[in-house]
């Protein structure tokens, strides 16, 4: 069955996104699952987002890297910078990282920003860092929050990853991390535009304030 595009352009963030349903989250912390927005918007609008999800896991499944170039050339808004995603999980199983892997080399003039628990997962974790974090356009972030160690910090930063922390506004949180200013200052869809954190080639780590 063929089903339309579920590319989404988010005015939140100022890009385009591709998203999956809550179930893909495999690699979830116990944080992040009791505090995950999605629930409180499933609870009030189930009718219309599970509907919405399932459009959206169909598409996934039939996405081509050739198939999204085609479709963000007829694109108006900016297509220098793709979300993956902006709900659910990019890599939630490993036949996900050749499919990634494909996104990112059929659209090289396109950023693709992929913040994931995946490295949790040591398969998927090997899998991301040799296929998908080689490829020059590809910004992965592993996504931390109040409930992982600091050994499993500070172990994901050895191995040269950059990190996204949510959950913690604390002075000791922000340590050593960027201040998003998207969050941190309320500079909407400023994310199309950054030229640090989340954006940077180079390894870094950022704060995210709660919201």
């Amino acid at each position: 069955m063929k089903i339309k595009s579920a590319v989404r352009f988010c005015q939140d963030i100022g890009m385009f996104s591709i998203d999956r349903p809550r179930t893909t989250c495999k690699h979830a912390t116990s944080f992040c699952a009791k505090h995950c927005y999605n629930v409180k918007l499933e609870a009030a609008f189930g009718h219309v987002i599970k509907p919405k999800d399932n459009r959206n896991e169909i598409y996934w499944q039939q996405l081509t890297g050739s198939g999204l170039n085609k479709e963000l050339s007829k694109k108006r808004n900016q297509i220098k910078r793709v979300r993956l995603m902006t709900r659910g999980e990019a890599f939630s199983t490993i036949e996900d990282i050749k499919k990634v892997k494909d996104l990112l080399k059929s659209n090289p003039s396109t950023i693709f920003w992929i913040p994931t628990r995946a490295w949790r997962n040591i398969e998927l974790r090997k899998a991301i860092e040799s296929d998908i974090m080689t490829i020059k356009n590809a910004r992965v972030q592993a996504s931390l929050d109040p409930s992982n160690t600091q050994e499993e910090i500070s172990s994901i930063i050895a191995d040269g990853w950059s990190t996204m922390f949510f959950g913690d506004d604390s002075e000791q949180s922000q340590q050593n991390r960027k201040l998003c200013p998207k969050t941190h200052q309320g500079k909407k869809a400023h994310c199309s535009k950054c030229i640090g954190g989340c954006f940077s080639p180079k390894q870094t780590h950022v704060h995210l304030k709660q919201h």
